[in-house]
């Protein structure tokens, strides 16, 4: 979702004289793009030529419990070139499936075969459910004719608060998503939206029965991503090679921290194409999401936590890491600056470099 659709949204304070303001800035910052043919979906000059979603049925916490969305999408060249003129501004490809009937909550788990991808998920209506997810990929641009594969994972299950506690809440109604693209812009330490199509395919969701018995060891329900604790900064970390999930649960071995969400690369028998599926980090599902995509992981290439000096220090010092970013959370406290509640910082967005350092012209 883009910073000014969600100023817009009712009962922010201040919102409105900050929404015109970046309006403004987003104005002078981009000019005036030159009109074009529009060919794709969408009706966009860079957008793909054809694009196909799919649902299934897949496990979240019990089986068919979450929806797997998968959208083809393949380019020609004139779409292809259309896109790349954007990405030469600095602008980058997005992929949306967004949940408006407000039924489905967003795992937060997904795989793509996209080039240098980075995930987002978004609350737009403020109930608690995250019904919007994004995959943005990188600076370059698809190859005509090759199928291009995004799919992101919608539960029935979402957290809620109840009896003072956040516990898993099931809703079994039916609904629909809708799927979109955008073109969006790293702005204020996150992709936002500088233009989007309308959606252009909508794909039903049915009623389903009572809510299903969770076995015991399933993992605690979450209400909200993670954020930092005292005396904690947020980082993003790149590995010098895709490590195992044990590997990568012992990094860095001192000091006070938690990963909270991780990106792995393998591959899938669709294509020859590299594959990155990521999503939060949860101990007892641990790369399970990944296969359940159809992505044989290789390794976690880069990850997202908050740790203490003592972690830190580990970090910067270890053979296994390439590179030790800060997250970048001024989008966050620019809101709290004007009393927007409810805010937390992206510590789903692995904004890594492992493309760039390891996989540079690919």
């Amino acid at each position: 979702m883009s910073l000014v659709r969600f100023l817009a949204r009712p009962g922010l304070p201040g919102a409105l004289a900050l929404m015109t303001a970046l309006t403004l800035v987003l104005g002078l910052l981009v000019g005036q793009g030159q009109a074009a043919v529009a060919q794709g979906v969408g009706r966009a000059s860079w957008t793909p030529v054809t694009s196909a979603t799919t649902t299934a049925a897949s496990r979240f916490l019990v089986e068919g419990d979450s929806i797997l969305f998968q959208t083809d999408a393949v380019w020609d060249q004139a779409q292809s070139d259309g896109l790349a003129r954007y990405l030469n501004e600095g602008l980058r490809y997005t992929h949306e499936v967004n949940d408006r009937s407000g039924r489905l909550d967003a795992t937060g788990y997904w795989a793509t075969n996209h080039s240098d991808p980075a995930f987002d998920r978004d609350d737009d209506d403020g109930d608690g459910r995250w019904e919007e997810a994004e995959i943005t990929s990188g600076a370059r641009p698809p190859r005509a004719g090759q199928t291009y594969t995004s799919i992101v994972q919608f539960s029935r299950w979402h957290g809620k608060h109840q009896r003072g506690a956040c516990e898993w809440a099931w809703d079994r109604r039916l609904g629909e998503a809708e799927v979109l693209s955008q073109l969006s812009r790293e702005l204020l330490g996150e992709w936002q939206a500088e233009r989007y199509t309308l959606a252009y395919e909508s794909e039903p969701y049915p009623r389903v029965g009572e809510r299903p018995a969770l076995p015991a060891d399933s993992p605690s329900a979450r209400c909200r991503d993670a954020r930092a604790r005292d005396s904690q900064s947020g980082v993003v970390v790149t590995f010098a090679e895709p490590i195992g999930w044990a590997t990568f649960e012992a990094v860095p071995g001192s000091g006070a921290g938690r990963w909270t969400a991780f990106e792995a690369i393998g591959s899938s028998g669709r294509d020859g194409l590299p594959w990155t599926c990521g999503g939060p980090v949860r101990v007892e599902l641990a790369l399970g999401p990944c296969r359940d995509m159809g992505v044989a992981p290789d390794g976690v290439v880069a990850a997202v936590g908050y740790f203490d000096e003592g972690g830190l220090a580990a970090l910067r010092g270890s053979p296994a890491v390439a590179r030790v970013a800060p997250l970048q959370d001024v989008v966050t406290d620019l809101l709290l600056e004007v009393g927007a509640p409810g805010l937390v910082p992206p510590g789903l967005t692995v904004n890594d470099a492992y493309w760039e350092l390891f996989r540079p012209g690919e």
